[in-house]
């Protein structure tokens, strides 16, 4: 167990030096097994192990609650099935016959009939060799095992990605569910044909057949789905990098004219657009600051960014004299409320993907729209980035501490990635100091 972290002994007791399972049982459950209360020893001493152990115990107990009340999900009924098909087969091979010319069989020992109807088909399974397609895995049940997975956790947007992307297929399909086993690619070309059709970026298509070939591989590896052909989501050479059009960078008069628009404005609408150009993150990033984002390190008051498209991407900015102050503000109103978020607007915003940043990046683009003239230049919030990063390049600031403070990916070094702190929080202050509205034309 982690240091610090009471055990969980939910429905364990210890007799002597080894722990017991002891649940009392729903009257389902109680009918079905003759007992109304389970105890089970989990032959083991060792805490740990006797709480995998009861987790399992209680897991299948609520498979079997679920499949005699006629509500077991696919995902449940394929598990059940196969956990009856390997306990037959075990039983099978350990069944020896005293008379060589009189092999004993499983229907010599049990009678299928009286079997449960999961039972019953994992029976007829071990003697026919195949598996019916309702206990073959589904998108859907894969789906739902990779989303609950407590080995790994997924964040809400990735989760929400994915469930989008297995939705969509599932529409161009025709089906509410399909065996994932019996997903073609000329399936997946033809999906990725439609949604180009549609309308969809080369970049979105790609962004959906990865969350598709993440569920394949947990079928494959982590749900041990006999799948016989090769994930068929890859491979498909979209080249999405190549569409990307950088954002052009804002001139002076842009930047004043956002800054004079928001000047009257309160909390997250007026210190946005100044936090993007200062310290040139991403718009989300800034939407899901935290109040224990705001910290100081080597006597200097950072932002500690901590979201981002990659793992390099989190770091801590120094805050700009020009923001400092408003920064500090906001923080010392988010402590008295209570927040976690450092906006109180960002705080209000539910999503179900867990973003913070759409609401806002529609309301600056309507600001935009009103304050600057863009003619054919692609701007956006992100200008805000590129107008930072090239601001420090042409003062002279080296790359490798720009990108400290910006987050682009940094060295490809084993050195760089997990040894480089980086350098000191004075050089970057020193860096984002030099962004000023002067250095623009």
């Amino acid at each position: 167990m982690a240091r610090g972290k009471p055990a969980d002994t939910r429905s364990l007791r210890q007799r002597g030096n080894v722990w017991f399972i002891q649940k009392r049982l729903s009257p389902t459950l109680a009918k079905h097994l003759g007992k109304k209360i389970l105890q089970q020893s989990t032959r083991t001493g060792d805490l740990d192990e006797a709480c995998r152990i009861r987790d399992r115990v209680l897991a299948d107990l609520n498979d079997l609650e679920d499949q005699l009340k006629g509500e077991a999900s696919q995902r449940q009924q394929r598990r059940m099935f196969l956990d009856a098909r390997h306990y037959l087969r075990e039983t099978a091979t350990s069944l020896v016959s005293t008379d060589p010319r009189d092999p004993v069989g499983l229907s010599d020992v049990m009678d299928p009939e009286k079997l449960p109807k999961i039972e019953q088909d994992a029976f007829r399974s071990v003697h026919e060799g195949n598996i019916p397609d309702r206990y073959r895995l589904s998108l859907r049940g894969a789906l739902e095992d990779w989303t609950e997975s407590p080995v790994v956790e997924r964040k809400p947007s990735t989760v929400s990605k994915n469930t989008l992307a297995a939705s969509l297929l599932l529409d161009h399909l025709g089906e509410e569910d399909i065996a994932i086993g019996s997903i073609s690619r000329t399936m997946v070309k033809d999906f990725i044909t439609a949604q180009l059709g549609h309308g969809k970026t080369r970049q979105t298509v790609a962004n959906y057949l990865s969350g598709l070939s993440a569920l394949w591989h947990h079928a494959e590896y982590s749900m041990e789905e006999e799948l016989t052909s090769k994930n068929p989501f890859k491979g498909h050479h979209l080249k999405p990098k190549e569409t990307v059009q950088s954002y052009d960078q804002f001139t002076r008069a842009d930047v004043e004219a956002i800054f004079a628009a928001t000047e009257e404005s309160q909390g997250i609408y007026r210190l946005l657009p100044r936090l993007g150009f200062y310290t040139g993150a991403r718009i989300d990033e800034l939407c899901s600051l935290k109040v224990t984002d705001i910290i100081q390190r080597q006597g200097i008051w950072c932002l500690a960014i901590r979201e981002g498209k990659n793992s390099n991407a989190t770091r801590e900015v120094p805050l700009h004299p020009e923001i400092k102050a408003p920064v500090l503000d906001q923080l010392r109103d988010g402590k008295a409320s209570g927040r976690e978020y450092l906006f109180m607007e960002a705080e209000a915003t539910k999503r179900s993907d867990g973003k913070k940043s759409p609401k806002f990046s529609q309301w600056f683009s309507r600001l935009m729209a009103k304050t600057i003239v863009r003619g054919d230049r692609k701007l956006g919030f992100h200008s805000f980035r590129t107008t930072a990063i090239t601001i420090m390049g042409d003062a002279g600031q080296r790359e490798e501490v720009i990108v400290w403070v910006t987050g682009h990916e940094r060295g490809l070094t084993t050195a760089n990635k997990v040894y480089n702190r980086g350098p000191t929080f004075k050089t970057r202050l020193d860096a984002v100091e030099t962004i000023r509205l002067e250095a623009l034309h």
